[in-house]
């Protein structure tokens, strides 16, 4: 009978072996076809990535909004369990709601159209300076050595030309595609809205959800750790968007009023441009300003000199009290991260990845960090930057003794 016993228990260790062998195979099997086929699978990971956009727009948006629910339920603690709690949930919910789409209402009825106003003033500037130039060639080029005015003007028409030519064919498929897209975003984000909603009201069933999908697939021995890294990480990817957005929203409207103090031309769109550029740390300023110098440059030169300095002395001014004040030491990286994690976003990513990669690597660099100082525990060894750090404590108040 134990016999049996030992020669089943041997032959079910062997069989999940076997199924272990099998599924690693197939793993390894689906990977290298998938790499063999790369184009037909980018293609079906842009298919999945599509049908599934309200859903990653409804997490997104779910994700940032979920910290103002959090806070205003935190200023409804009296409201205890039972149908108050549900009341608290719902109040929660519709007012944090309400905030962003008043914000975003508020951007389209006052600010695009204040936009719109200055980009058209831009283009008839714009035309008024193409038609400087096509009446008075010679006083634009003569000051640039090697290049012959009669050259320059021909390849000009013979460009307005092929752009007269090709109108017809290249417009139209433009138009149709833009408004194709156009109304496929526009479809997106509603339902991204509507999903972000359910994803807020059950944000506390999803959370266990998700407590129990970790301690289930994580060795007892790990779980608690690996839980408590995870909230770790969230509140340092999290903490610093929305802290990000505050105070790029405050350097957005602290450069408007400026600007109009002194008199600088298309205030909203410049600062408005500012203030999105500014949720890229460290040189979110300096391509914030890059257009504006570029703008008043062809109005006058020493326009672009002051917005310069104004744009500089407001990135001091966030640099070393509004962005510390705001965010603290939500990421706690230093400059040459952030600009491995610019770099690197922006090459991938684009745009959004600039926006991203920042808080992206501090997590990393916090992950690592703590796997660093594990691997150190287990070694029985000392961390070589805490004891070179109270050496260093340690020789100060040697010093000031």
């Amino acid at each position: 009978m134990k016999e049996e016993k030992k020669y089943i228990k041997r032959l079910k260790m062997v069989m999940s072996n076997i199924w272990y062998i099998i599924a690693i195979v197939a793993i390894c099997t689906a990977v290298v076809m998938m790499i063999i086929n790369w184009t037909a699978t980018l293609a079906a990971i842009g298919k999945i990535i599509s049908v599934l956009m309200p859903f990653i727009l409804g997490f997104l948006f779910a994700y940032l909004i979920i910290p103002l629910v959090r806070m205003i339920e935190k200023l409804l603690d009296h409201v205890s369990s039972g149908k108050g709690l549900k009341i608290k949930k719902a109040f929660s919910l519709i007012i944090s709601y309400m905030f962003v789409i008043g914000i975003l209402v508020v951007i389209v009825v006052f600010v695009a159209p204040q936009i719109v106003q200055s980009v058209r003033e831009l283009g008839k500037t714009v035309q008024q300076g193409y038609t400087y130039i096509k009446a008075n060639p010679t006083s634009f080029l003569d000051w640039i050595p090697f290049v012959k005015t009669e050259d320059v003007m021909t390849g000009l028409k013979d460009n307005i030309m092929n752009i007269a030519t090709n109108a017809s064919t290249v417009l139209f498929p433009y138009v149709y595609s833009t408004l194709t897209s156009t109304f496929v975003v526009a479809y997106d984000i509603f339902f991204g809205i509507v999903i972000s909603i359910y994803m807020t009201w059950e944000k506390d069933s999803l959370a266990k959800g998700l407590h129990r999908l970790v301690y289930s697939m994580v060795p007892p021995k790990y779980s608690d750790g690996f839980w408590e890294k995870l909230i770790k990480s969230n509140r340092i990817f999290n903490g610093f968007l929305l802290g990000k957005a505050i105070d790029s929203l405050i350097i957005g409207i602290l450069t408007f009023i400026l600007m109009l103090i002194f008199g600088f031309p298309y205030p909203v769109l410049l600062s408005v441009i500012v203030g999105i550029t500014n949720m890229i740390p460290y040189f979110g300023p300096i391509i914030g300003a890059i257009p504006g110098c570029a703008i008043y440059l062809f109005i006058d030169p020493m326009l672009a000199v002051w917005f310069a300095l104004l744009i500089l002395a407001i990135q001091q001014f966030d640099g070393w009290i509004l962005g510390p004040w705001i965010l603290g030491d939500q990421t706690g990286i230093k400059p040459l991260t952030v600009i491995l994690g610019i770099t690197l976003g922006g090459a991938y990513f684009g745009v959004l990845g600039m926006f991203l990669g920042v808080p992206t690597v501090a997590v990393i660099q916090y992950l690592g960090g703590e796997f660093i100082k594990t691997r150190f525990r287990k070694k029985g060894i000392k961390d070589p930057a805490l004891i070179t750090e109270n050496k260093n404590e340690t020789d100060s108040q040697e010093n000031q003794a």
